[in-house]
C-alpha cells in the first residue's frame, strides 16, 4: 500500500502549553483540567490510589462544582458506564434503538467451546472479529479473520495468551475504523485508526524502520513514550505479508505490523472529521443516544466511504482524547473547549491572552509520595496583563542575583523565569498585571550593576508556567553551585494550597494536606526527600 499522507495542524493554544512529564496519556486529563483553570475556573485534583489513572479532578464557578476523570464528566451516570464497559450489554442497546452494529454473539467462559465458535464464525460467513466482552485499550481485539484457522489461532491467543474467558463473535465490517467523539448531539471531532504500520524507504529493514518511527512518534505529544508492541500478532501480521522483521519493502510501501488500530498499540491518527457525511455523523450520535444518560462519549465506527455506511463497533464512556488533539495528520479538534463550553456554558469567553499553563510533575509526585491527597491550584492570572522578555548583557558569568530576581517578582504576584542563555546573555521572562511589570523594571535596574546593561526588552508571545523558575540548564559548574535555582519547578510554594472549602477533601487530606508555605518547604528542602528521590522515581517506573 501507498503512503498518501496529509499535512498535520495543531491547536495553537496547546503548543508550548503541555509540560513535557505529562505527555502520553496523562493529555487527554491535563488538557480538560486547563482549558478549564484558563477560563477562571478553580482547579482542584484529588488522588487516592497513587496512580495517574485514578487522579480526577474538581472544576468550579463559585455556584456549582463538576467532577471530571479523563475527558468524562459527572453528567455521565453509572448506568451508563457501566452499559459501555460490557460490550455484549452495549449491542443491546444498539440493535434496540435500531443502530447499525455488526453481527454476533457472546460466548461466555468459552474455554472448551472452540467448535461452537467455529461453527458460529462459518454461519454468518468470514472475515470475523474477535474481541473480550470487558476488554479496554483494543487489548485482545483481532479483526479481519480470513478463515477457519486463522480463528482458531486467534482464539487461542485471546483466551490462552491473553487470558480472557468471555468473548464476542462479530460479522467483520469492511471499512476504516473512526474514533467519533460525541458531546450530545454534535461531533466535536472523529479520527481515522490505521492499524501499526511502517513504510518503506527501499533500504531499511522492517526492524530498522520501526526504531526511525518511533524516533518520530517521540515528537509527537501524545505519542510520547509509546512504543511498538512486536508480539505475537504482529510476526503473524508479517508472515501474512510475505515478510519478517529483516525484510526490506519496497519505497512508499506500507506494511501493517497490527490487525487493530488503537494508538497506544503503535497505529496512526489521521483527523476526518470533515470528511464524514452527515449520515455518519447521525449514526454516532444515535450510538450515543442509545445509551440513557451517556452525554458524552467516544463512539467506534467501522465507515464505508464509498457506500456512506456505517456500524458501531464499541462505545466508551472515558474515552482519552489525545490522538484527536495531536493526529499524525490532519487538524487537531479542540474537544477540551467543547467539554468545558457544556458543563460551564457561561465560560465561553473567559479563554484570553496572555495564556498560562502549571506544572502538573510536582503535583503528582505529591500524590505519589502519599504527601497529600487532594490539592487546589491558584487561580489563572486576570486583569490587566501583559508578558514581556528582558535580556541583560554584560559581565553575567560571575554574578549571583538571580534570588534577588525571583524575590522581586514574587514580591509583585508575577510569573516567569529567568535563564543563562547559550549566547552568555541573560534572559528575564516575566508576566503579570501591567503595572507591576513596570514597577519590576524599576527594581531591577537598581540592582543591575555597572557592568550589567539592558540589551532589549520584547513583547513574549509564548505560553507562561505560573510561578517563577530559575533555569540553570546553561550555566556551568561554578556558577550553578551558587545560583539556588528553586525545586518546585516553576510553581510557587505560597500559590499552592489544600482546598478546605470541600468536606470530602478535608477528609482525605487530614493531617496529610499540606499547607505550603510551612510544611512543603519543610520537606522539599530536607536531606531525606533530597536523597530518596532517586528511590521514588525506581518504584514509579516498576509500578508503570
Amino acid at each position: 500500500m501507498v503512503n498518501n499522507s496529509k499535512e498535520r495542524v495543531w491547536l495553537h493554544h496547546l503548543s508550548n502549553s503541555i509540560p513535557k512529564d505529562i505527555y502520553g496519556y496523562s493529555i487527554s486529563m491535563y488538557s480538560l483540567a486547563l482549558e478549564g483553570w484558563r477560563r477562571g475556573l478553580t482547579l482542584r485534583f484529588e488522588n487516592i490510589n497513587r496512580s495517574k489513572a485514578q487522579t480526577i479532578f474538581y472544576l468550579a464557578d463559585g455556584e456549582k462544582e463538576h467532577r471530571f476523570a479523563v475527558s468524562r464528566g459527572d453528567k455521565v451516570p453509572q448506568t451508563a458506564i457501566k452499559t459501555c464497559i460490557n460490550k455484549n450489554l452495549t449491542k443491546e442497546h444498539l440493535i434496540k434503538a435500531d443502530v447499525p452494529t455488526p453481527l454476533g454473539r457472546v460466548f461466555e467462559d468459552s474455554n472448551g467451546e472452540k467448535s461452537q465458535i467455529i461453527d458460529y464464525a462459518n454461519k454468518i460467513g468470514y472475515p470475523v472479529v474477535i474481541k473480550p466482552v470487558d476488554g479496554t485499550g483494543g487489548k485482545g481485539v483481532i479483526a479481519n479473520i480470513a478463515d477457519r484457522n486463522e480463528l482458531k489461532n486467534a482464539y487461542d491467543y485471546v483466551t490462552k495468551d491473553l487470558k480472557f474467558k468471555n468473548i464476542i463473535i462479530e460479522k467483520h465490517f469492511e471499512g476504516i475504523d473512526c474514533r467519533v467523539y460525541v458531546i450530545e448531539d454534535k461531533v466535536v471531532a472523529a479520527t481515522k485508526r490505521i492499524p501499526a504500520n511502517v513504510i518503506g524507504d527501499g533500504t531499511s529493514s522492517i526492524s530498522k524502520l520501526i526504531k526511525l518511527k518511533e524516533i518520530q512518534r517521540d515528537k509527537n505529544p501524545a505519542l510520547y513514550g509509546q512504543k511498538f508492541k512486536i508480539d505475537k500478532e504482529s510476526k503473524e501480521m508479517l508472515s501474512q505479508q510475505g515478510y519478517n522483521m529483516e525484510s526490506i519493502p519496497q519505497s512508499g510501501e506500507r506494511v501493517f505490523l497490527k490487525s487493530k488500530n488503537n494508538v497506544s498499540a503503535g497505529g496512526d491518527s489521521v483527523d476526518v472529521t470533515d470528511e464524514l457525511s452527515s449520515e455518519i455523523k447521525k449514526i454516532a450520535t444515535d450510538a450515543a443516544k442509545s445509551i440513557p444518560g451517556l452525554v458524552q462519549a467516544g463512539v467506534d465506527l467501522m465507515v464505508n466511504l464509498n457506500n456512506n455506511s456505517a456500524e458501531v463497533i464499541e462505545i466508551n464512556s472515558r474515552p482519552h482524547i489525545r490522538a484527536q488533539l495531536f493526529p499524525e495528520e490532519g487538524s487537531g479538534r479542540d474537544i477540551p473547549k467543547a467539554i468545558i463550553d457544556y458543563y460551564f456554558p457561561d465560560t465561553k469567553a473567559n479563554h484570553k491572552e496572555p495564556l498560562y499553563y502549571f506544572d502538573f510533575q510536582y503535583i503528582w509526585e505529591g500524590f505519589q509520595s502519599g504527601t497529600y491527597k487532594s490539592i487546589s491550584l491558584p487561580n489563572v492570572p486576570r486583569g490587566n496583563l501583559k508578558s514581556e522578555q528582558i535580556i541583560l548583557t554584560g559581565n553575567l558569568r560571575n554574578i549571583n542575583f538571580g534570588r534577588s530576581i525571583k524575590k522581586i517578582a514574587l514580591s509583585l504576584e508575577l510569573d516567569g523565569n529567568v535563564e543563562h542563555l547559550e549566547n552568555g546573555e541573560l534572559s528575564i521572562v516575566i508576566s503579570g498585571n501591567y503595572n507591576c511589570i513596570e514597577k519590576f523594571k524599576t527594581n531591577l535596574i537598581n540592582i543591575l550593576g555597572n557592568n550589567i546593561q539592558i540589551s532589549r526588552i520584547s513583547k513574549y508571545r509564548y505560553p507562561i508556567k505560573i510561578g517563577f523558575e530559575i533555569i540553570n540548564k546553561h550555566l556551568d559548574v561554578k556558577l550553578k553551585q551558587g545560583y539556588n535555582p528553586i525545586t518546585l519547578k516553576g510553581i510557587r510554594n505560597d500559590l499552592i494550597k489544600p482546598n478546605r472549602k470541600s468536606k470530602r477533601s478535608t477528609k482525605l487530606s487530614k493531617d496529610k494536606t499540606l499547607d505550603f508555605k510551612r510544611k512543603y518547604n519543610r520537606i522539599i528542602n530536607s536531606k531525606s526527600w533530597k536523597l530518596t528521590r532517586p528511590l521514588r522515581k525506581i518504584r514509579a517506573f516498576l509500578k508503570k
